[in-house]
This record gives structure tokens, C-alpha cells and sequence, in this order.
């Protein structure tokens, strides 16, 4: 159950940083343009059209912040998965960031999203997108391995 619960903290702390990097490469990119919708915003309101569709919409505002607690808490979970299957191993945060990042990216952008109509996905990214989102998860999945391990193996700390 530890496990579990170090994983899910550290994939929120991976996600903060994940959304960290995008915004600070769509600010250097494309510094004029707005944010846009989320993926995860997009999930929130394809999830009310789906199980409430009688209900009124969200306004922008909670569909937002509604978008952003579902990407923790995805986030939290991915994490809390990751700690569990690398439970009492040693943990690369370079290569295991890099290998489970691309993993979660191509599953997301090649998968789940595409199926959800959510995002097209990856074969109908630019060059910019594709680059960026992956850059985005292989943080997400670094910083998440790295706090993973920190607090799996006490023996070894480098914050302490």
C-alpha cells in the first residue's frame, strides 16, 4: 500500500512538471496564442455528454479546473502503477523516465485519445506537437521515477 501511495504522489509531482514544460514551450513557440482546450477538459465534457447528457455544460472555469484534478489524478494513478511494478528494484530515472514516458505518450496519442475522439493522435501531429507532448511525458514519467525511487530506497538518498 505504500508503494502505491509514494507512486501516486510522485505522479502528481511528475505531472505538475509535465504541464511545467508545456507551457513554458507553447510560451516560447507560440507566445501570442492562446492555451486552448486541454485534452483532459475535453475529457471532462465528453465524460458529462456521456453519462449526464440532460445536464447543463460546465462553465470554462470548472470545466478547467475539473480538467486539470482529472490530469493529477491520472497522473497519480499512472504513478502509483509505475511504483508498484518497479517495487523494490533499482530505478533509472533517465531510462526508465525515457521508456515509460514514451510508453505512456504513445499509448495516449496512439490509443485511448484517438478511440475517445479526443485527439486525432499522433499520425496527424506536426512535427512541433508530436515533439512536444512526448517531451512533456518523458518529464512527467522522469520526474515521477526519480521521487519514485527517492522514496523506495532510503538507503540511497539524494534529497536527504
Amino acid at each position: 500500500m505504500k508503494n502505491i501511495i509514494k507512486g501516486f504522489f510522485s505522479g502528481v509531482a511528475g505531472t505538475i512538471g509535465m504541464a511545467g514544460v508545456s507551457i513554458t514551450m507553447r510560451r516560447m513557440v507560440e507566445p501570442t496564442q492562446p492555451m486552448g482546450t486541454t485534452h483532459y477538459e475535453k475529457v471532462v465534457e465528453k465524460s458529462r455528454k456521456t453519462f449526464q447528457p440532460d445536464a447543463k455544460p460546465f462553465d470554462k472555469e470548472t470545466q478547467i479546473r475539473i480538467g486539470e484534478l482529472t490530469h493529477l489524478a491520472f497522473g497519480g494513478v499512472w504513478g502509483a502503477a509505475f511504483a508498484v511494478a518497479l517495487r523494490n528494484r533499482n530505478i533509472n530515472p533517465l531510462t526508465h523516465g525515457v521508456t515509460f514516458g514514451t510508453a505512456i505518450w504513445a499509448l495516449a496519442f496512439g490509443g485511448y485519445m484517438p478511440l475517445l475522439g479526443i485527439s486525432r493522435g499522433v499520425k496527424d501531429m506536426d512535427l512541433y506537437e508530436a515533439s512536444r507532448t512526448w517531451l512533456c511525458h518523458i518529464t512527467y514519467a522522469s520526474v515521477t521515477a526519480f521521487l519514485v525511487d527517492e522514496l523506495q530506497n532510503p538507503k540511497r538518498k539524494i534529497l536527504s
